[in-house]
């Protein structure tokens, strides 16, 4: 009885596949119109409390136009009504339905004119109430010592509904738990009994568990690759494999297996056999036998970039998959930038006009470094170590040298979730622009920079987690990703005592479809620096240059230069000398030969020092369209960003959703054969937050770095060789650069390869 109930079934469940198989084939072809077809303007449901319109219209076959098409009537894509395809519609959603438990729901529909040749359908939905289950028999477990965990949380549960796809799913969710727990043979049978007067069912599932097995011998069979001899032994290959003799049989852990032995990119091809069972005494045995296909034991690869902020740019790596004779994991990386306009490889200025405007364009950035890793050995976590010596920059901030550093970490990968705890420490100096020490950490003696300037240990432990589940890496449509990041260094993680933070940074974006042709995606960005007892109140917090957060540029707030979201000090290209005067209205305490140094608004060319933050938000939006011409190479883009970087503990630095700043904007994305190349327009309707201003004395009358802010009374003094200097104090933040009203002055372009998110 169970038999045929279980075939009753699986042919209603074909059934439904049956009616399901047009849908993919009509919608290929729904842009082909013939002479008399009238095209599809609109598609409504109603009556559906259960499930959504999106659900529901993604199991038919009747799609209208394109949103754009509908709209504009011209270009997108023209879907006709296929009548036929329109009355099988009704009896799919019927059987689906009735699939989920509504057995008396009834579906009707409607068509009406909406102008010449266009039409919207409507489908009418009668849902009625679900068949309940009101008995549930699992037979066939009573003697399995672990029948509690695999009856655990199934998809069909008594006083339910009478769900087929949650019975199928529940049968397959046996099966499945079963066969990775030693019974490679598990079958289970489905039955049931429906009463219709009553509205309930009778739902049997038969286990039939069959003989637990263990596995064992486990074989490996290498073939190197032609020409070249065996280069990871069958040690080596068991540990990556991680399938012991007389574990129990487990379908997840033979695929786990071979996962893992993908992932050491040593073998072109791994295959993970079973063999047939036999049974010794009281125990039955299944062989295993890996069979391994080496691929190059060593792999070399170069690079050659161009970017606007990196300028020319060159990357190598050459990889051991054979490391130590096992199968651990050698990788060489070197990498350079600002080829063409820093020292000693200059030339190309000419070239890269926007790493032309930053001093930590003139020194080469570069890293060289070698880690070594081999495959899971805890929990999946696979271990790496990692020496390293770099030389990296930031637009306009900072640069920062690390003669030697080094990295110990642990990564795990399961699908589409990582995770990595890492430990790193590095000797270097962090070199940041005199303004930017002396406005930020009020470092602005020359002998409170240089000690800013000198080699110092930082040792940071940090986690990290990530989630993807959209499709596609590189041009998302539908699905998510999240990434996590924590930043931890002090005393307790063997760094100098001043360099001392907590840093968290979230990322996280969604992207859903709207029509075919559209897509939405939205992104958000939250970062703190906190203090040592984990406060995120106002109290100053110390951030080392290289570790603050910054916000601006094509791949965040676009309406603003990069790094030029929040604070920021200036560098004034001409001053006022402005002397004190015992007139009346002057102050009669401050003598008449005092003078002052202030900045002149009305000369332009300063220069912008972006100084970062402690505390960051920054969300984007988009709408991405498919173009009417060329859809399969160029995609147009609406989008609004918003955002903004504070200092908390600084005056003025009042965290709020009033301090956001929008900047919308639109682009346009064009398919290359290098990727996606990406031109976006944003308008800022904002004025340029104020900030201390400075002047960077030549080095003839002292090379000092003084205060010129509006309203400035710093005390200027000249001694007899010539030399000025500033009195002491704080620098007033007052100085906010000109700024045209022209609208076309507040468009900021960007061009760039890829997704902004």
């Amino acid at each position: 009885m169970i038999r045929q109930l279980n075939r009753q079934l699986r042919l209603l469940l074909a059934a439904c596949a049956f009616l399901a198989v047009p849908v993919a084939g009509v919608r290929g072809q729904g842009a082909i119109c013939g002479n008399g077809d009238v095209e599809l303007v609109g598609l409504k449901f109603a009556g559906n409390r259960a499930f959504s319109n999106a659900t529901l219209a993604s199991g038919i076959a009747t799609t209208p136009s394109s949103w754009a098409r509908r709209t504009f009537r011209i270009g997108g894509r023209r879907n006709c009504l296929d009548r036929l395809q329109f009355a099988l519609d009704a009896v799919r959603l019927r059987l689906f339905y009735r699939n989920h438990g509504y057995v008396g729901a009834e579906v009707d529909t409607v068509v009406a004119p909406a102008g010449a040749d266009r039409v919207r359908v409507q489908f009418t939905i009668v849902e009625g109430e679900p068949m309940v289950v009101s008995d549930l028999i699992i037979a066939g477990l009573d003697t399995i010592e672990e029948r509690g965990e695999f009856l655990r949380d199934l998809p069909v549960t008594l006083g339910g509904p009478f769900d087929r796809y949650a019975i199928e799913e529940a049968r397959d969710t046996l099966i499945r738990r079963m066969r990775n727990r030693g019974y490679p043979d598990a079958e289970v049978f489905v039955g049931f009994d429906t009463r219709t007067e009553a509205n309930t069912a009778t739902v049997r599932l038969g286990v039939q568990p069959g003989t637990q097995v263990r596995l064992g011998p486990v074989r490996v069979v290498v073939t190197p690759r032609e020409g070249s001899n065996r280069g990871i032994g069958d040690g080596p290959v068991r540990r990556v494999a991680g399938i012991r003799d007389g574990e129990l049989y487990s379908e997840q852990r033979l695929e786990r297996a071979k996962r893992a032995l993908y992932q050491t990119e040593a073998y072109d091809q791994v295959a993970v056999r079973t063999d047939s069972v036999t049974v010794r005494g009281d125990t039955a045995r299944m062989g295993v036998t890996v069979d391994l296909v080496e691929g190059y034991m060593r792999v070399a690869r170069g690079a050659v970039g161009y970017g606007t902020l990196d300028c020319f740019r060159a990357t190598s790596d050459f990889t051991q998959y054979n490391f130590l004779g096992g199968a651990a994991r050698l990788d060489v990386h070197a990498r350079v930038s600002k080829i063409g306009i820093s020292e000693p490889i200059t030339g190309a200025a000419s070239l890269c006009p926007q790493a032309k405007a930053d001093p930590y364009s003139r020194d080469l950035n570069y890293y060289v470094g070698a880690s070594a890793s081999r495959s899971a050995v805890f929990r999946d976590f696979a271990p790496s170590v990692s020496l390293y010596s770099e030389r990296r920059s930031e637009y306009k901030s900072f640069l920062r040298t690390t003669p030697i550093g080094s990295r110990v970490a642990l990564a795990r990968t399961l699908g589409r979730t990582s995770q990595a705890f890492g430990y790193s420490v590095e000797f270097g100096k962090t070199e940041a622009q005199p303004a930017l020490l002396c406005a930020v950490f009020n470092a602005c003696e020359e002998a409170d920079r240089t000690s800013f300037r000198r080699e110092q240990r930082l040792a940071v432990a940090s986690f990290a987690y990530a989630r993807e589940t959209s499709d596609n890496p590189v041009d998302p449509t539908r699905g998510t990703s999240l990434r996590v990041e924590l930043r931890t260094a002090g005393a307790y993680t063997g760094s100098d005592p001043s360099l001392r933070f907590h840093k968290m940074l979230l990322d996280g974006a969604v992207y859903r479809p709207l029509s075919e042709n559209i897509v939405l995606a939205a992104r958000l960005r939250v970062g703190a620096v906190v203090g040592l007892n984990f406060s995120f109140g106002n109290a100053a917090v110390y951030v080392p240059p290289h570790e603050r957060l910054f916000a601006g540029g094509p791949t965040t707030v676009r309406g603003f230069s990069q790094n030029e979201l929040g604070p920021a000090v200036y560098i004034a290209a001409a001053f006022d000398t402005v002397r004190a005067s015992g007139a009346p209205g002057g102050d009669p305490s401050v003598a008449t030969d005092t003078v002052f140094f202030r900045a002149r608004a009305d000369v332009h060319g300063e220069r912008t020092v972006p100084a970062g933050g402690n505390a960051l938000v920054v969300a984007n939006f988009e709408a991405r369209f498919r173009s009417p011409l060329l859809p399969e190479l160029i995609q147009w883009t609406a989008f609004a960003d918003v955002g903004e970087v504070w200092n908390r503990g600084s005056p003025g630095a009042a965290l709020g959703l009033s301090a956001l700043r929008w900047t919308p904007g639109a682009g346009v994305r064009i398919r290359t054969l290098i990727g996606v190349i990406r031109v976006d327009i944003a308008y800022n309707p904002y004025e340029r937050p104020a900030g201390a201003a400075y002047f960077d004395t030549p080095i003839a009358v002292g090379g000092a770095l003084l205060c010129v802010s509006p309203g400035n009374s710093l005390r200027i003094t000249t001694d007899s060789n010539g030399q000025t200097s500033q009195a002491a104090g704080r620098c007033q933040v007052s100085f906010v650069p000109p700024r045209g009203s022209a609208f076309f002055r507040r468009l900021t372009p960007s061009i760039s390869i890829g997704q902004a998110f």
